[in-house]
């Protein structure tokens, strides 16, 4: 299990990952998952983002779909920041 807080987030700002910001990247997120993810296990995690406040704790059947969805579909800093921030919980 993972607790990760999509309202702050913690991004990086730099390729050398010198600099991070906080974003609230929930909505944006779960839309994505929601309108790129195929199959009920997707549509189930975009709600439980999208519901989110605060953390959520996502099983590691669920951190495991969220890190495929983010490597083949995100952004190379989203990659980056999600590995980073699952990496601190360990």
């Amino acid at each position: 299990m993972k607790k990760i807080d999509f309202t702050h987030f913690m991004m990086f700002t730099d390729i050398s990952h010198t600099k991070k910001r906080v974003v609230n990247i929930r909505f944006q997120l779960a839309d994505d998952i929601y309108s790129h993810g195929s199959g009920i296990a997707f549509h189930a995690l975009a709600l439980k983002i999208y519901n989110s406040v605060g953390e959520v704790e996502l099983t590691a059947e669920e951190v495991q779909l969220l890190q495929a969805y983010v490597e083949s579909m995100g952004t190379p800093v989203m990659i980056d920041s999600l590995a980073d921030v699952l990496n601190t919980q360990e």
